[in-house]
């Protein structure tokens, strides 16, 4: 591990929209159904958050192509549930790839610190063991990806 960086690629996805539901149904059902209808849609979803249940409810969000938001509104919209999505569009994905992430403590912490010196806000976060992403502002994109390439990849 000694001289190896723990980030190794830094990438990122421009037109991302978040499609975000508020006070869901907590029981798989609903997302059940609804990533059932994107998929037959052939809509491809990419970064999944879902909060820990507050009772019955919980809260949902996903990224997907800027060019699909019409398409997900409308299947979202013929499930009768009542619940309409929130949308933010025109943002940017930045990945953060590492294999050497898991043995190393205090990786996310870094990026955030980064980011939060920057005054950049994150709109979605999501990770795994080898990988962070995470949704910025396109205002934003070009000064946080410059950040984290500086101080992860120079």
């Amino acid at each position: 591990m000694i001289g190896m960086k723990i980030i190794s690629k830094i990438y990122e996805t421009e037109e991302v929209s978040i499609v975000s539901f508020e006070k869901t149904p907590a029981q798989i059902g609903f997302i059940s159904e609804l990533f059932r209808r994107i998929a037959d849609a052939g809509i491809n979803v990419d970064m999944i958050s879902q909060t820990a249940p507050k009772g019955e409810k919980n809260n949902l969000s996903f990224t997907i192509a800027g060019e699909w938001v019409m398409e997900v509104t409308a299947l979202a919209a013929r499930m009768n549930s009542g619940i309409k999505p929130l949308i933010s569009t025109g943002n940017v994905k930045i990945s953060l790839y590492g294999e050497a992430m898991p043995e190393q403590a205090g990786v996310a912490a870094g990026v955030f610190d980064l980011l939060n010196a920057a005054g950049i806000d994150i709109l979605l976060i999501t990770t795994s063991d080898v990988d962070i992403s995470l949704v910025v502002s396109s205002a934003n994109a070009d000064r946080a990806l410059a950040i984290l390439k500086k101080a992860y990849l120079d």
